[in-house]
């Protein structure tokens, strides 16, 4: 009977001990992939800002709140992604790189209809300061000096963005806005 006792004591204290340092966790990661596998981006505005809200109210890991941060910005969730971004900013100051600002500042880009505001040109020199070469930074960096015609500079930006971009769309993409730069210049 005693050893029963002390068994079954021994039992429940390991699951406390378990759901105290594990299960919150493990229910938090449960309750992100029930919500990110039922994320329909297809969901209007409204619902999926209660749903996100919802979510971000758990205490996600900073993996987690990239991955969900990206997701949104590949399905064209602009204000949400920048929202998500954000919160991966002010809450995980250490883990901060170039590519997280200029993210960050591409979500606020597109999300502001493709305008360059105070929050968006912070974010770009951040990068820019943490990574002289990231392209992502520097191509929003030469259209804003495009939009301000100061076509050199811009040119400049978008030569050193075409030595670092990943893709051949990308470079593509590059190679236009540098002739428009170009002929702009020789007018």
């Amino acid at each position: 009977m005693n050893f029963s006792f002390s068994l079954i004591t021994a039992i429940c204290s390991c699951l406390i001990i378990y759901f105290i340092f594990f299960g919150n966790m493990n229910f938090k990661t449960l309750e992100f992939k029930s919500f990110y596998e039922k994320l329909d981006h297809d969901t209007p505005h409204n619902e999926l800002q209660i749903k996100l809200d919802e979510l971000l109210n758990l205490d996600l890991s900073s993996e987690q709140i990239y991955l969900l941060a990206s997701d949104l910005m590949s399905n064209q969730h602009y204000d949400q992604a920048s929202e998500v971004f954000s919160l991966f900013i002010s809450k995980f100051p250490n883990l901060l790189d170039s590519d997280i600002y200029a993210r960050y500042a591409e979500s606020l880009y597109l999300k502001d209809n493709k305008t360059f505001n105070e929050n968006t040109l912070l974010a770009i020199n951040n990068a820019l300061f943490l990574d002289p070469s990231n392209y992502k930074a520097l191509t929003l960096n030469g259209l804003n000096l495009y939009g301000k015609q100061k076509f050199k500079q811009a040119l400049n930006n978008w030569a050193i963005a075409l030595d670092n971009v990943e893709s051949e769309d990308e470079k593509k993409a590059l190679i236009i806005v540098m002739n428009a730069a170009i002929k702009q210049l020789e007018q």
